[in-house]
């Protein structure tokens, strides 16, 4: 089963409760893999655009070819859990 919106929320949510330092979203674009680094000051806004700019299955509503492989939160530390 892969991740899905509801994963994204919960992963934002308990970024907040444990005070985390960033959120990691993994993204598959076209075959090229990224992770992206959100800051908690930037929390609410880009929850918010994934929220409306991916299906409940995080594939991108315009491409479906793009979407979220990976989720986690933390310091830099977390970044090798994307993988």
């Amino acid at each position: 089963m892969g991740l899905t919106k509801k994963n994204l929320v919960e992963q934002f949510d308990k970024a907040r409760v444990e005070n985390a330092h960033f959120v990691f979203v993994g993204i598959e674009a076209e075959g090229v893999q990224e992770t992206i680094c959100i800051p908690s000051r930037s929390f609410d806004e880009k929850q918010a655009f994934y929220e409306r700019s991916y299906t409940d299955n995080l594939v991108h509503v315009m491409n479906k070819n793009v979407f979220i492989r990976g989720l986690s939160r933390g310091g830099s530390e977390q970044l090798d859990i994307i993988g």
